[in-house]
């Protein structure tokens, strides 16, 4: 769902993951399809907090992560983990924090409520005012 959400950037976020973590486009890509299914499973377990996230804090995701195994798909290890994650950070902040977000978060989370949104995330609702 992230993937769909991310789709007119990938290209771009490619780009700016091999260049900031020195790695070629390939394990670029490779890291980018892993991340956002590690990213997409820590908001469904409601593992993830979406405010300091939102607010560009890095150790949102990389404290709930294994960097070492992040980094190695990138050819090396926590070092580039944490430029490939920086990289995709504020192409992710700013579609999460974006209308298209709540209906792709709902998915993420199995679908709506009784509860609305709000319900359908519990407390991640909370956090984005829902």
């Amino acid at each position: 769902m992230l993937d769909q959400l991310l789709s007119g950037e990938k290209d771009s976020i490619i780009s700016a993951i091999s260049s900031k973590a020195g790695a070629s486009p390939e394990q670029a890509g490779g890291f980018l399809e892993v991340i956002l299914s590690k990213i997409e499973g820590l908001i469904g377990a409601g593992d993830l907090d979406m405010a300091s996230l939102l607010k560009g804090d890095l150790s949102a995701i990389t404290s709930k992560l294994n960097l070492g195994e992040l980094g190695a798909i990138l050819g090396g290890g926590d070092d580039k983990a944490k430029a490939g994650i920086g990289a995709l950070l504020g192409p992710l902040q700013d579609k999460l924090g974006g209308d298209d977000a709540a209906g792709l978060l709902e998915g993420l989370m199995g679908g709506k409520s009784s509860g609305g949104l709000g319900g359908a995330l519990g407390g991640i609702g909370k956090k984005f005012g829902l």
